[in-house]
């Protein structure tokens, strides 16, 4: 099977600062870059078992900290959830979309929906006027693809069904 630009930039990256590319690390990278959802360390260590039999639980653990410390790997807080991971835009030569046309598969922040919990996807970019509002008004710098927006998804504001609490999110 022939590795991915992606894959082949993270381990690239990895390389260049002097890091090991372990057996562990190659295959979570794999896994994030093949999966088209957004997922949390376990999903990511059953996949890696499954890939790489015998790369212990806690090794998976260990190497997605660490890819995200060296920028290869990002991370985003889901309230209520377990944190969830995917490749960085710099691991692209492109920065651009992933593969598949995901939309925003790099460098996007992520929108949740708060009655059926499913994740999308939108453009970083999309934030940039915020970002500089306030970072001009309250001297803060928003980070979008660190935590999840929520919200209600055009499908759960469709339905017919009243949700606890209103549409109204805090």
């Amino acid at each position: 099977m022939r590795e991915s630009a992606a894959v082949s930039g993270a381990v690239e990256r990895l390389r260049e600062s002097g890091e090991r590319v372990t057996p562990a690390r190659r295959a979570v990278l794999e896994v994030l870059d093949e999966s088209r959802d957004h997922l949390d360390a376990e999903t990511v260590a059953a996949r890696v078992d499954a890939r790489e039999p015998g790369v212990h639980r806690a090794t998976v653990y260990r190497s997605l900290q660490s890819l995200v410390t060296l920028g290869v790997v990002a991370h985003t807080h889901v309230p209520g959830g377990p944190t969830i991971y995917h490749l960085t835009a710099s691991t692209r030569a492109d920065g651009e979309q992933g593969e598949h046309g995901h939309p925003g598969r790099h460098g996007h922040a992520h929108l949740q929906c708060t009655r059926c919990l499913r994740f999308f996807d939108m453009p970083a970019a999309w934030l940039d006027q915020v970002r500089e509002k306030t970072l001009d008004a309250m001297g803060f710098e928003i980070a979008p693809d660190h935590a999840a927006l929520l919200g209600v998804c055009a499908s759960c504001r469709q339905s017919s069904e009243p949700h606890e609490g209103g549409t109204h999110v805090h």
